[in-house]
């Protein structure tokens, strides 16, 4: 059934701006049977969002966007069905947490000697148990006046090249893989056309991508006309990867991007949630 599932999604517990409980009253005023929560770094949303989507008879699928290093650029894994107390997995985010903190010190520093009025202190009491990250300081200088919105404030100073912004470190992807199996999870990759790459360099990250160990490929995404999706689908054929989709929902962060919807016109099918439930490690979907 049209506009029903969405594997795709964030809450506060990362970048979004609704919490999860907000996002799942969300969907079911949309009429979604299914929802994968897939905040950044982090599963910290997705007890919330299992309790409120059992209130509201709205399915939870556990998951997780991982960013990793292929071969230098960021490149995002989306993790679906692991133990989020795994130790493996604790280890991990831990480690992604305090990179990004220190990170995120650094950023607070240039803040601060440019005028601005901002802690990193603050920005966590201000959103408890999220993962901080550039929206966040985005909204701090759309509070402040200084940029006119979240994507304003990307355009000017958080972006590649601009003055807030810095790079992270990122763990490599085939180990980041190996962690989401190791914990229990199938592994998916993210939204393969926002890199920008040719069609070769495309095709040698889809065949790195299975050979990493991946089982599927989020192939329904906002934006992508149905010419992509097909080639996208080939792709994956080609490679063994069964198929996802879904919005990339972050609230009002993305104010075109629609739960369940995108722009409007995407459709996530049934099948993706068969397919993933199917790769998933039995009790685990």
């Amino acid at each position: 059934m049209a506009n029903q599932i969405d594997l795709h999604t964030h809450t506060t517990a990362s970048d979004g701006t609704l919490t999860p409980a907000e996002l799942m009253a969300h969907a079911r005023e949309l009429g979604l049977s299914t929802v994968a929560i897939t905040d950044h770094d982090t599963m910290n949303g997705v007890a919330e969002a299992q309790v409120a989507g059992e209130e509201l008879g709205v399915e939870v699928i556990p998951g997780i966007e991982i960013s990793t290093d292929y071969r230098g650029e960021d490149t995002h894994v989306l993790g679906y069905g692991m133990d989020k107390d795994a130790p493996a997995l604790r280890e991990v985010l831990d480690w992604v947490i305090e990179d990004r903190r220190r990170r995120n010190g650094k950023i607070v520093e240039r803040m601060r000697r440019d005028g601005i009025d901002i802690s990193l202190e603050e920005l966590e009491v201000q959103n408890p148990g999220a993962t901080i990250g550039r929206p966040h300081f985005a909204r701090v200088l759309v509070a402040q006046g200084i940029a006119g919105s979240v994507s304003d404030a990307f355009a000017r100073f958080l972006s590649a090249g601009k003055q807030y912004y810095l790079p992270r470190t990122y763990i490599p992807m085939k180990d980041a893989v190996n962690v989401i199996r190791n914990c229990g999870g199938t592994a998916v990759l993210a939204h393969p056309l926002q890199y920008g790459y040719s069609e070769e360099e495309l095709y040698d990250l889809v065949r790195y991508a299975a050979e990493a160990g991946m089982s599927g490929m989020e192939i329904y995404y906002t934006g992508y006309t149905a010419e992509q999706i097909d080639r996208l689908s080939v792709l994956a054929a080609e490679f063994g990867l069964f198929t996802t989709g879904g919005s990339d929902f972050h609230g009002a962060n993305k104010l075109d991007i629609e739960l369940g919807r995108g722009h409007g016109a995407l459709i996530v099918p049934s099948k993706c949630l068969t397919d993933l439930k199917a790769h998933m490690p039995e009790g685990n979907a």
